[in-house]
C-alpha cells in the first residue's frame, strides 16, 4: 500500500518568525513565502515537496539555542558627523560596513525598493551604502539573500549580514555553520510590523497626495530636536514631516497593533544574542554623559563573540564601556518581548473587511482607542485631519 503523503513539520503560526530559512533551504524549491490576511509572509508547501525533512531540521523556531557568555556593552558613535547624520543613532553600522567593503566584501541588509517595500539586498560599493542606512520599521523580505550570502562565502569573499535576530539565526541554520568570513550584526528589534499594513499606508499616501512617494525616512534626525521624525518625499519635491510618535504608523507600532504574532513571544528578546555584534539606540544614559553626543545619537553596541570583539577593536569608534544592567533598563527588548494590544484582533478584523481609511479613522488617529465608535453607539469616531491631506 503506498505511503500517505504528509506535509513537513514547520513552526506553528504563533511561533513562525518569517525568517524564510525553510524556503531558502528546500532542495526542491517546494516552499514559497506567501502573505496571510495580516500581510505577513508564511511558508506554504507545494506538491513539489519530497518530504526530506530538511526544512524541519533547519527551522530556528524548532531548535534550542546554545547559551553564550554575557556580552560586553558599549556606548559608541561614529566620529564622522556626515555619516552619523544619516544614521538612526550613532552611525556605527556605517563604519562596520565600510570596513567590510574596503576588504572587498559584501554587505547585506534591509533596503527600501523603488515601490517602498522593504527587502534584503546586497551592497558591494560604498556609493550604494546609503540604501542600508537608517531604520526600516517593516519586516523585510529575505528573498534569496541567504543563498547569495553562501554564494559569496563560497568564493572567498567576506560578508557582513545585518538583520533582526531571527533572520541572523535563520542564516546560520541555512548555512549549517558559522563561516570564518561571515560577520553578523543583529538589531535590537522591537517587533516586526506588518508589510501588508505598510503597503496600504503607502497606497493611502499616494491617493491622498495624488503623487507617488519617492523616499521614506522612518527615524529622521533634525538638528536641535531629540525626537525622531517620519519624513516622506513625494514626486515634485513636496514633503510630509512629523514626529514619528504622532504619525498613524508610529501610533500603531507604539500600541502593538500590527506586529507579527511571534514577536509577542520572541525568544530573542534577551541579552543572549545570536549575532557577533548587536546594535540599537542607547536609551537611559545619564544626562551628563556627553550631552551633545546624545543629542546627535549614540549607539548601544553589544559585543557577543570573539569574532565580534576582534572587529570591534579594528573600528575607529568613539566608545565608552557601560554596564549590561544599564543597557537592559533603557532597552526593554533586552529583557522581554513587546506586548500585544488588546485591540490587535479588532484591528486586523477591520483591516480585512474595511477600507484602509476607515481602519485609520478607528485605530490610528490621535487619542485613546476608547474613542472608537462602538456597536449600537450614536457617537461618531474620534477623528483628526488626515496627516497627508493638504491644508485648505
Amino acid at each position: 500500500m503506498p505511503q500517505e503523503n504528509t506535509m513537513p513539520h514547520l513552526a506553528s503560526k504563533d511561533l513562525c518568525t518569517g525568517c524564510s530559512t525553510c524556503a531558502s533551504g528546500c532542495p526542491k524549491g517546494a516552499i514559497h513565502m506567501l502573505p496571510d490576511r495580516e500581510g505577513f509572509l508564511y511558508p506554504t508547501v507545494t506538491d513539489a515537496c519530497i518530504q526530506c525533512g530538511h526544512c524541519t531540521h533547519i527551522c530556528p523556531a524548532l531548535k534550542e539555542r546554545e547559551l553564550r557568555p554575557e556580552p560586553m556593552v558599549f556606548a559608541a558613535w561614529n566620529p564622522d558627523e556626515d555619516a552619523r547624520r544619516v544614521s538612526t543613532s550613532g552611525g556605527v553600522f556605517t563604519l562596520l560596513a565600510e570596513y567590510i567593503l574596503d576588504e572587498g566584501g559584501v554587505v547585506f541588509g534591509a533596503a527600501l525598493s523603488p515601490d517602498l517595500q522593504v527587502r534584503h539586498i546586497a551592497v558591494k560599493a560604498k556609493d550604494d551604502l546609503h540604501l542600508l542606512q537608517g531604520a526600516k520599521l517593516v519586516q523585510s523580505e529575505i528573498g534569496d539573500a541567504y543563498i547569495r550570502v553562501r554564494h559569496y562565502l563560497d568564493r572567498g569573499r567576506r560578508v557582513l549580514f545585518t538583520g533582526t535576530p531571527c533572520q541572523v539565526d535563520g542564516l546560520y541554520r541555512f548555512l549549517g555553520e558559522h563561516p570564518e568570513k561571515l560577520l553578523t550584526c543583529d538589531i535590537l528589534c522591537h517587533g516586526a510590523p506588518s508589510p501588508g499594513v505598510w503597503s496600504q499606508l503607502v497606497r493611502s499616501m499616494t491617493y491622498i497626495k495624488q503623487k507617488r512617494p519617492l523616499s521614506v525616512n522612518f527615524y529622521s534626525k533634525t538638528d536641535g530636536q531629540r525626537e525622531r521624525r517620519f519624513r516622506v518625499i513625494f514626486e515634485g519635491g513636496s514633503t510630509y514631516d512629523a514626529p514619528f510618535s504622532k504619525t498613524e504608523f508610529g501610533r500603531g507600532i507604539t500600541r502593538g497593533l500590527f506586529l507579527r504574532p511571534a514577536c509577542h513571544s520572541c525568544s530573542y528578546a534577551c541579552t543572549d544574542r545570536v549575532a557577533d555584534l548587536s546594535l540599537g539606540s542607547y536609551q537611559n544614559l545619564p544626562k551628563d554623559f556627553y550631552p551633545e553626543e546624545q543629542r546627535r545619537g549614540i549607539c548601544l553596541l553589544l559585543v557577543n563573540s570573539p569574532k565580534g570583539a576582534h572587529m570591534f577593536d579594528l573600528l575607529p569608534l568613539k566608545r565608552e564601556k557601560r554596564t549590561l544592567a544599564e543597557a537592559v533598563a533603557g532597552n526593554p527588548v533586552l529583557s522581554r518581548p513587546p506586548a500585544a494590544s488588546a485591540d490587535r484582533g479588532a484591528f486586523f478584523a477591520a483591516f480585512a473587511q474595511q477600507s484602509f481609511q476607515q481602519v485609520c479613522d478607528q485605530f490610528l488617529r490621535s487619542g485613546p482607542l476608547s474613542h472608537v465608535k462602538k456597536s449600537g453607539s450614536k457617537r461618531k469616531p474620534f477623528r483628526l485631519p488626515h496627516p497627508f491631506r493638504k491644508k485648505q
